[in-house]
C-alpha cells in the first residue's frame, strides 16, 4: 500500500508543537484603522458600484458584505459551513508593509439565508503582512508574515486553541513589494498549493530545517505536503501568479501579470520570466516555455499599459489592462452551461472581470478570448478573488481603492466589498455543516453537480481517515462510483477521493494507465511519481505509453514525469517520446522532454549520446548537445564523442543542430581544447553545400585554437573587397572566442570603418591601446551614435582609459553630458584616488546620505509645480528620456529590455517617480542586483548576472549582454547598490527636469524630437 499522509493528518498534524514566537489573541478588541488616501478621494458606494455594473443577461449582482464589515479583502475562502473568511491586509503600503497596523481573519456568515451577511466574527488579528487564508475541518490555514501558519481550532467555536503552529518558514515578505507569497488551495492529490513573485527569493522549510537544506522559492507555484513537512516547487517562472485553480478534469491554471495572463501548470514546467528579473535558477533549463493564451487582455503591440485604463479605448475592447488577480474555473451549478471549464479572472486597470475559455490544443490547452464577463466602469473596484460557493452562486471580492499594485498616494483602509454573482432565481440551501454528515453521505457528494461540495467533502473524507480504524464501507463506494460511473469527471472524483484517503496501491494505479480514458492515465502517472518512489512496473508501462500513447496530453505529463525517476530510467521513455510524433510538436512539449532528462544528461552520458545519435527534434538535439559540451574541460571526451556524430551523420540541418548546442555552451569561451577528430570534421565541412555548416565550423575553429582559421578572418575583416557582412561576421567570431594580441593590428584598422566601429571599440577594450583611445577622442563628435556608446563602456572600463576620457571632457573634446550617471558609478568603482579626484572635478561630489536624497527629492517637488509641468515641452523630455533612461527602460513600447517596462508603472505619481530615480537603490528588487566584475586585463565591469555556470558568467551591463569565461575573471563582489544609477538628474537644467518628468508621467507618447536634446 502507498503510505501518503491522510492515515496521520490530523493526528500529526494536532501534536506538532512549532509554536510562533508573535502574540496572539483570542477574541481581543480590533484595533483601529486609518487611511492614508487623500480624504477628498471618495469612494464609490457599494450600491453605487453595483448599480453601474453589467453583466449577461440572467444574472443578478447583490451585495453580501462592505465596510464596515469588511476591509481590504486581499484572500478569502468559503468553509464547511458556507461562511466567507476574509484575510484583510492593512500592513501594505507604498509597496511595503507597515508594523504600526495589524491584519486580520474575520468570519462572514449569512444567518437567515437572504445572500446578504449579518453576522461577523473576529478570528485573528496580529502582526502582517497576511494574504491568504483557507480552512480545514479542524482549523485554518494562513500565510502571513514569511510563514504558513496552522490556527487549531478542534470545537469549532471560532477561536484558535492556542498559538498559530508554524509549518513553514522562510518566504521574504520585507523587500518582495506586491509579488509576496500568496494564495492557498487544496488540489486533488491532498496537497496545498500556493503562489510566489519574482521580486526575491525565498529560503522556506519547516522551523527545525537548515537552511542548507531549504527549498529556494523564487517565482512560480509550490506545494506543501502536512504530513511529510516538505515543499517543492511545482513550476518556476512568470511575474506574480495570483490566482490558481483546477477545471473539472484536474487540469491546473494559474493566472499572473504584466508577461501573459495564463499559464497551464504542469509539474516541472519553467517560463518565462518578466524583463530584468534574470533567468531561471537552473543555468541548464537554458529555454523556457510560454503562457497558454492565444491572446493579451491589452494591446500589448503598442506598450502603452497606462493607457489600458480607459475602457472605452482598444484596451477595453482586449480586456482591459496587463494586470490581474484571482482566478477562478466555474464548476457551480447556478450558472449556464457555456461557463462550466471557463476561468473567470479580476483585471485591475480594466475595472472588470474577464473570462477565457479553456481548449485542448496540441499537447496541452489553449486560453481563447471570450466577452468580458462583468464591468464596473468604477475607478475604485479592485477585485482580488472569485470563488463559487454551496448555491453555485460566486462571491467576488473588491479591494476598493484608487492606484494599483504599484499605489503610492495612500490607502483607502476603511473600504472594501464582497459581491456575490447570482443567475435567476437561486435556491439557498438549508443551514450546512458538512462535518456532520456521515462518511457514505459525503462519498455521495462526489456525485453533487456543484464542485464545491465535492472539494469539501474529499478534504474532509482525507481527514477522517487519517483517524479512523475501519474506511472498508467509503472505500467500497468510492470504487463503486468509479468502476460504474460513465462520465469521466465523476470516476476522477472518486479516483483522487480514493487518493486522498489513502487507499489506491501501486499495482492499482498501473493497471489505470491503460484505462481509456486519457484523464484517468493521466492521475495514473501523477499519483505514481507522487512521493518520488516509482516502482519498476510503473517505469516499464510509462515506456510502452511513450511508444504507443495517442493522446499529446497523456505524453506531455509523461515527459513531465521523468523528473522524478531515476536517472537510468529516463532514456527509454524520452526516446520513445521523442519518435513518437503525434501532435506533439509544439514547442512546450519539447521542452518537457528537454527538462525530463536535463538531470540526467551528465549523469548518465553514454545513454544521452547514444539517445542523441537518434533524437529526432531539432530543439532537443540541441540542448543535449550543449549540456554535454559545458562540461568539456571536465569530459573533452563527449565533446569528441559529439563531434563524431557530426561527421557521421548525413542530414545537415542533425550536423548544423549538434554545432549549434556546441557553440552555444561555448559562447564567451576564449579558448576550449580542440576535440582530436575536429581537423577531420573541418576536412569535411570544406566540401559540404551547407552555408551554415561552415559558418559553424569557422567560428568553433576559432575556440578551438586554430591558427589558420584566425588568420582567414582577420583578412576578411580587413579586406575592403569583402561584403561588409561578411567583415561585420569575421570580426564579431573572432572578439567572441579570440583574446590573440595579434588581433589588435585588425582593431586598429576597424575603428575607422563606420559600421564596424561598434565591434571594434567592445575588442579595444580588452587591450591597453591609449594611442588609438586618443585619436577616437579627438574624433569623438563625428562617431554615430551606436559608437559613442560602445567606446563610452570602453573608456570607463580601464583606468587609464578614464583618465583620457576625463581630460578630454576638460578639452571639450567630449561632452560631459555623454558620461551618463551609470559610468559615472562605474569610474568610482575604481577607488583609486586620481581617477576619483578628476572625476569630482568634472562631474562633481556625490550625493550619498539618505538625508541629502530625501531634501533633494523634496527640492524637486517644489520646483515640478503642477503649472511648470503643464508648461514643459513632452517632445525635449523624450529626447532627454531616450538618452539617459531609454537604454534600460521601455517606455510607450520603445527603449531596452534591462529594467522593468515604466508604462504600466505609477509614473503620475511624483513621490514614486522621484523615489525611484534619485534614490533606487533604497529597495533592490531581486533580480537588479549589480556586481562589480574586476577583469584579469584590469578592466571593471558594473551589471546584474543573468546567468553563470563553473566556466561562463553572462553578465548584464548598460549597453550589452557580456559572456565572460571566468578565467578571465580576478573578482566579483555584489554591490548593495541597484542597477540603475543615482545622480541622472543632478546635470539637469531645471527646465530640462520638467521636460523629462513631464514626458515619463504622460499619458500618451509623443512625436519624436527633430534633433537630440542639448546636452546639460
Amino acid at each position: 500500500m502507498r503510505f501518503h499522509y491522510q492515515r496521520r493528518f490530523f493526528v500529526s498534524l494536532l501534536s506538532t508543537t512549532l509554536l510562533c514566537g508573535l502574540p496572539f489573541q483570542f477574541a481581543a478588541a480590533e484595533t483601529p484603522i486609518q487611511n492614508t488616501q487623500d480624504p477628498k478621494d471618495i469612494a464609490t458606494s457599494p450600491q453605487q458600484t453595483i448599480k453601474n455594473m453589467t453583466v449577461p443577461e440572467g444574472f443578478t449582482v447583490t451585495l453580501f458584505a462592505s465596510e464596515p464589515n469588511v476591509h481590504q479583502p486581499i484572500g478569502f475562502e468559503i468553509d464547511d459551513r458556507g461562511r466567507v473568511w476574509v484575510a484583510e491586509c492593512f500592513t501594505y503600503e507604498r509597496g511595503t508593509y507597515d508594523d504600526k497596523f495589524e491584519d486580520r481573519i474575520i468570519i462572514l456568515e449569512d444567518t437567515n439565508g437572504d445572500g446578504a451577511m449579518d453576522r461577523r466574527k473576529v478570528f485573528w488579528q496580529g502582526s502582517g503582512p497576511l494574504t491568504s487564508v483557507t480552512v480545514g475541518s479542524n482549523g485554518v490555514w494562513a500565510l502571513c508574515r514569511g510563514e504558513l501558519r496552522y490556527f487549531e481550532d478542534k470545537n469549532h467555536d471560532d477561536v484558535p486553541d492556542g498559538k498559530p503552529q508554524v509549518l513553514l518558514e522562510g518566504w521574504n515578505y520585507k523587500t518582495v513589494r506586491h509579488n509576496i507569497v500568496s494564495g492557498l488551495t487544496w488540489g486533488p492529490d491532498g496537497w496545498l498549493y500556493g503562489r510566489h513573485g519574482i521580486t526575491d527569493t525565498s529560503l522556506v522549510g519547516t522551523p527545525e530545517t537548515d537552511p542548507s537544506q531549504r527549498t529556494l522559492i523564487h517565482c512560480g507555484v509550490w506545494r506543501y505536503h502536512p504530513v511529510r513537512k516538505t515543499i517543492e516547487e511545482v513550476s518556476s517562472g512568470t511575474t506574480n501568479p495570483w490566482g490558481f485553480d483546477y477545471d473539472e478534469y484536474g487540469q491546473m491554471f494559474f493566472t499572473n501579470n504584466v508577461n501573459g495572463h495564463l499559464w497551464h501548470m504542469i509539474p516541472g514546467s519553467h517560463y518565462i520570466r518578466m524583463n530584468g528579473h534574470g533567468s531561471d535558477p537552473n543555468p541548464y533549463v537554458y529555454e523556457l516555455m510560454t503562457k497558454c493564451a492565444d491572446h493579451d487582455h491589452w494591446d500589448s503591440s503598442s506598450g502603452k499599459w497606462t493607457d489600458s485604463r480607459d475602457t472605452t479605448g482598444i484596451h477595453g475592447k482586449l480586456g482591459g489592462g496587463h494586470s490581474h488577480c484571482g482566478g477562478m474555473i466555474y464548476l457551480g451549478d447556478n450558472w449556464p452551461q457555456k461557463y462550466r471549464n471557463t476561468i473567470f479572472l479580476c483585471n485591475t486597470h480594466g475595472h472588470r472581470v474577464n473570462n477565457d475559455a479553456l481548449e485542448r490544443e496540441g499537447s496541452g490547452y489553449v486560453g481563447t478570448h471570450r466577452p468580458d464577463f462583468l464591468l464596473t466602469g468604477s475607478d475604485w473596484f479592485r477585485g482580488t478573488e472569485l470563488k463559487y460557493g454551496p448555491d453555485g452562486s460566486v462571491y467576488l471580492s473588491d479591494w476598493a481603492d484608487l492606484g494599483e499594485c504599484h499605489d503610492h498616494d495612500g490607502v483607502h483602509r476603511t473600504s472594501g466589498r464582497i459581491y456575490k454573482i447570482s443567475y435567476g432565481d437561486v435556491t439557498q440551501p438549508k443551514k450546512l455543516d458538512l462535518n456532520q454528515l456521515s462518511d457514505s453521505e459525503l462519498v455521495k457528494l462526489q456525485l453533487h453537480p456543484n464542485d464545491w461540495y465535492v472539494r469539501h467533502a474529499r478534504r474532509i473524507l482525507m481527514e477522517r481517515a487519517g483517524t479512523t480504524a475501519n474506511w472498508s464501507q467509503p472505500k467500497a463506494e468510492l470504487f463503486h462510483i468509479f468502476n460504474t460511473s460513465k462520465e469521466v469527471p465523476r470516476r476522477l472524483r472518486a479516483m483522487w477521493a480514493l487518493y486522498c484517503t489513502n487507499q489506491l496501491n501501486d499495482a492499482w494505479l498501473v493497471k489505470q494507465l491503460n484505462d481509456p480514458s486519457e484523464h484517468v492515465r493521466i492521475w495514473a502517472i501523477r499519483y505514481l511519481v507522487d512521493d518520488g518512489k516509482v516502482p519498476s512496473e510503473a517505469v516499464a508501462q510509462f515506456a510502452k505509453l511513450a511508444r504507443d500513447e495517442q493522446s499529446g496530453l497523456v505524453r506531455l505529463y509523461l515527459a513531465s514525469a521523468m523528473q522524478s525517476l531515476a536517472p537510468e530510467d529516463c532514456w527509454e521513455i524520452a526516446a520513445a517520446l521523442d519518435q513518437n510524433h503525434q501532435d506533439t510538436e509544439d514547442r512546450n512539449f519539447t521542452l518537457m522532454l528537454w527538462y525530463g532528462i536535463e538531470p540526467s544528461v551528465m549523469a548518465e552520458s553514454d545513454a544521452a549520446l547514444q539517445f542523441l545519435s537518434h533524437s529526432t527534434r531539432p530543439l532537443v538535439r540541441q540542448l543535449v548537445a550543449r549540456r554535454l559540451t559545458e562540461d568539456i574541460d571536465q569530459h573533452p571526451e563527449y565533446v569528441k564523442q559529439l563531434v563524431q556524430q557530426v561527421i557521421d551523420a548525413k542530414d545537415s540541418t542533425v550536423q548544423e543542430d549538434l554545432l549549434t548546442g556546441i557553440q552555444a555552451a561555448l559562447q564567451g569561451r576564449l579558448k576550449a581544447q580542440a576535440p582530436k577528430n575536429w581537423q577531420a570534421l573541418k576536412q569535411q565541412t570544406e566540401k559540404a553545400d551547407s552555408k551554415e555548416l561552415k559558418t559553424l565550423v569557422t567560428e568553433l575553429s576559432v575556440v578551438f585554437g586554430d591558427g589558420q582559421t584566425m588568420d582567414a578572418l582577420k583578412q576578411i575583416v580587413v579586406d575592403s573587397d569583402q561584403s561588409m557582412k561578411s567583415r561585420y561576421q569575421a570580426l564579431e567570431s573572432l572578439l567572441n572566442s579570440s583574446q590573440d594580441k595579434g588581433l589588435l593590428p585588425v582593431i586598429q584598422k576597424s575603428v575607422y570603418t563606420t559600421e564596424l566601429q561598434p565591434l571594434a571599440f567592445r575588442g579595444l577594450s580588452r587591450f591597453y591601446d591609449p594611442k588609438t583611445i586618443q585619436r577616437m577622442l579627438g574624433r569623438y563628435r563625428s562617431i554615430k551614435q551606436e559608437g559613442r556608446q560602445v567606446l563610452m563602456d570602453t573608456l570607463c572600463s580601464r583606468k587609464e582609459y578614464v583618465l583620457l576620457l576625463l581630460t578630454a571632457i576638460d578639452k571639450k573634446q567630449v561632452p560631459q553630458g555623454e558620461v551618463s550617471a551609470f559610468h559615472v558609478r562605474q569610474l568610482r568603482n575604481f577607488q583609486d584616488k586620481e581617477v576619483v579626484d578628476k572625476l569630482n572635478q568634472v562631474w562633481g561630489l556625490a550625493r550619498e546620505t539618505p538625508e541629502k536624497k530625501r531634501a533633494q527629492i523634496e527640492g524637486y517637488k517644489e520646483l515640478l509645480t503642477a503649472e511648470r509641468l503643464q508648461k514643459a515641452d513632452r517632445v525635449q523630455g523624450r529626447a532627454l528620456y531616450e538618452k539617459t533612461c531609454a537604454k534600460c527602460h521601455r517606455l510607450f513600447g520603445n527603449g531596452g529590455t534591462i529594467g522593468p517596462d515604466l508604462t504600466g508603472a505609477n509614473r503620475t505619481n511624483m513621490d514614486y517617480l522621484l523615489e525611484n530615480m534619485v534614490d533606487p537603490s533604497a529597495l533592490i528588487p531581486k533580480g537588479y542586483e549589480m556586481v562589480v566584475v574586476a577583469l584579469e586585463d584590469g578592466r571593471i565591469l558594473n551589471g546584474t548576472i543573468v546567468r553563470q555556470t563553473d566556466q561562463q558568467l553572462t553578465l548584464q551591463t548598460q549597453n550589452e549582454q557580456l559572456v565572460l569565461d571566468r578565467r578571465q575573471i580576478e573578482e566579483m563582489n555584489q554591490s548593495k547598490l541597484s542597477l540603475m544609477p543615482e545622480g541622472q538628474l543632478d546635470q539637469l537644467t531645471k527646465q530640462q527636469l520638467a521636460d523629462l518628468i513631464a514626458y515619463i508621467a504622460g499619458n500618451t507618447q509623443v512625436k519624436p524630437p527633430v534633433a537630440a536634446a542639448t546636452s546639460p
